[in-house]
């Protein structure tokens, strides 16, 4: 009855734990993790890109694939990340369901108080999310092995060969489910179980062997795949389970693959020198042992309880807040928040965040979503120099070879450009390597609308129609193809269109970026985002005269005032020619020509004071200028002020 009792008060108490630990899980994930920016990283930020779609061709078509059912769930289950809620229910219950398997394989290990161990896995998933890691494929695959472990080990197969049969014939089927992480795991554990608890050598010798020999069968007769593949599928080793994951996300991917086994391994262990220890003792005994002691011997056992009841409890969650601690990157936190804002459109943000960035921490990309978001704002050609430039980063030229993100990214870049048949090549390239993601089917049926190809805009939305996530929206452009578009977006629409050269596409891949503006310009002089990338491009590389040369096109283009960071490239052309400045032809505002000349009085200080005190003084009041950039790009005194 008090046995009972026990086993009762263990049960609830457990359940309080979990309860308490993962519900706070729960509401670190949801708030601070936000599964929402995970769902915007694919593609980008996170290579992997998760599909899935409605439909039976689609799961047929997972079935065809080892592990295909562990990838069909693991498609399924990425969408929900979609809504930070319900992303990170998904997070918890996967965590939850490992967390619970490892609980029974330590009862069976013969170890059923342990109180801490099991949590570990859910821990390493926690800290993995921490980094915007993904690592749902391995925790489905792990699962998926220590699930067929638990069933193997609780069939009554005394005999050894019955045991080895069917070991292989689950193999063969974990294989088909789960790949060959989920057999690596499966086979680990029925190798650890027949060596320290069954001692049973035949298993314990041929298991492995036996699963690398099923993995080789089936890859050659019924996969039609190489070896090296069928080996790396749904398995840490696998480039595409931990491409772009941080250093800590690579080790708790590669932990949940190892933990139960390695754990299991050294509980057996201690036990089998505890049992020595105990035994020694048995063929020793002390009999001269006094009360004190046996007294001192009880009191260490109390202390012992107290400590497994009230603190052990305690540490899962400790361990866990350290390592969210000190594994937080605030930097990559904000690359990713801003990743996602643009890939939403949501370019204010995108400026705010940018103004909290810290300057020595900008990358390429955040330079391209900013230069964006500067542009749409109207802001673009009055406060670029505000934050740190790469002049690569307008059009992500700074890559030999494409990769996804920025397919993905200059795939809306050439679109609002009017450059539609490089923005479609980018699209079919990323649907190639990455396969049908929601975000390109929906790119390239925009592209075709805006080619007026409909027909071929139809065959992109009818398969976005089996997205999850984007299936209203492919309705809805289907509904606006038979009854028309809303006014802004039928004015979207046009606007591309009449940006559009009907010719001379077929050169993109060998014209240069200055060849590609200056063509898109040509064919039509209001493409206003194609003027002011081609100025920004000019100002970078200096070429002042080229500025002063379509500084006419800003009245065709409906500027009511030249930008100020055209008014200081031709202050500074003028002043480098000796020419007299018309003010109004140009219509420079007083107030920048005052600028100038304080900036230009400051640069011949230089020689009679200590340059470095002048340094500081040009960036103090002109570190957001032209003046002071172009300076920095020649390394000489500018000219004189030109007159006016």
């Amino acid at each position: 009855m008090v046995l009972e009792y026990r086993t009762i008060l263990h049960r609830k108490s457990r359940i309080l734990l979990n309860v308490i630990f993962f519900s706070l899980c729960y509401l670190y994930v949801w708030t601070f993790i936000k599964p929402d920016l995970i769902y915007h990283g694919f593609g980008t930020i996170i290579p992997d890109v998760p599909l899935f779609s409605t439909g039976w061709q689609f799961l047929r078509d997972s079935l065809d694939i080892p592990g295909g059912l562990t990838v069909y769930a693991y498609g399924f289950l990425s969408q929900w990340y979609y809504y930070s809620w319900l992303g990170a229910l998904v997070v918890v219950l996967v965590a939850l369901c490992l967390c619970e398997l490892s609980r029974q394989h330590y009862i069976h290990a013969d170890h059923p108080r342990s109180t801490i161990l099991h949590y570990f896995p859910a821990i390493m998933i926690i800290l993995s999310y921490n980094q915007y890691g993904h690592p749902l494929a391995a925790c489905l695959a792990s699962s998926v092995g220590l699930l067929f472990s638990f069933a193997f080990e609780r069939m009554p197969l005394r005999r050894s060969t019955i045991r080895m049969v069917v070991f292989c014939f689950m193999a063969a089927i974990c294989y088909c489910l789960a790949g060959a992480g989920g057999v690596l795991v499966f086979s680990l554990m029925t190798t650890v179980y027949s060596l320290f608890l069954r001692r049973d050598w035949l298993p314990a010798v041929l298991t492995l062997p036996a699963a690398a020999a099923i993995i080789r069968a089936l890859a050659e007769y019924v996969f039609y795949m190489s070896p090296k593949q069928a080996f790396l599928v749904l398995t840490p080793f696998s480039r595409n389970m931990t491409v772009g994951m941080g250093t800590l996300s690579k080790v708790s991917v590669v932990m949940l693959y190892a933990f139960v086994p390695v754990t299991i391994i050294l509980i057996c262990l201690w036990r089998m020198l505890f049992r020595k220890v105990e035994d020694t003792r048995a063929v020793h005994p002390n009999k001269t042992k006094s009360n004190k002691t046996r007294k001192a011997g009880r009191s260490r056992g109390a202390s012992l309880a107290y400590f497994k009841k009230l603190i052990m409890p305690v540490i899962p969650a400790a361990v866990m807040t350290i390592g969210l601690y000190f594994g937080y990157d605030k930097t990559h936190r904000q690359i990713v928040l801003m990743n996602s804002l643009a890939r939403q459109d949501r370019w204010s943000e995108v400026l705010e965040l940018g103004n909290r960035l810290p300057k020595n921490i900008y990358n390429i990309y955040c330079n391209h979503d900013i230069n964006r978001a500067l542009y749409y704002s109207g802001r673009l050609a009055y406060d670029m120099l505000y934050f740190p430039q790469n002049p690569h980063a307008f059009l992500l030229t700074h890559e030999k070879e494409e990769s996804s993100m920025k397919q993905l990214k200059m795939c809306d870049t050439f679109i609002e450009l009017g450059n539609v048949d490089y923005a479609e090549k980018m699209a079919s390239e990323f649907l190639v390597d990455k396969g049908s993601a929601g975000i390109v089917l929906e790119k390239l049926a925009w592209i075709n609308i805006m080619k007026e190809q409909e027909c071929t805009a139809r065959i992109y939305l009818n398969a976005l129609k089996k997205d999850l996530i984007y299936r209203h929206r492919a309705a809805s452009m289907l509904s606006s193809l038979e009854s028309g578009f809303e006014a802004d977006e039928a004015a979207h629409i046009r606007r591309v269109n009449s940006y559009i050269r009907r010719n001379g596409n077929a050169r993109l891949n060998k014209e240069s970026i200055e060849e590609m503006l200056t063509g898109l310009l040509e064919h039509n002089p209001g493409n206003r985002m194609a003027f002011e990338y081609l100025m920004a491009c000019y100002l970078f590389a200096g070429q002042l005269d080229k500025i002063a040369e379509n500084i006419g096109l800003l009245n065709h283009l409906g500027y009511q005032d030249v930008p100020t960071l055209y008014e200081e490239a031709m202050l500074i052309y003028y002043g480098s020619l000796g020419r007299k400045l018309n003010l109004n032809e140009l219509n420079v505002k007083r107030e920048t020509i005052e600028r100038y000349k304080r900036f230009v009085q400051l640069c011949n200080s230089m020689p009679a004071q200590n340059q470095q005190v002048v340094l500081q003084r040009l960036i103090g009041e002109f570190g957001t200028s032209y003046f002071f950039y172009y300076y920095k790009l020649t390394t000489s005194k500018l000219a004189k002020t030109p007159q006016s």
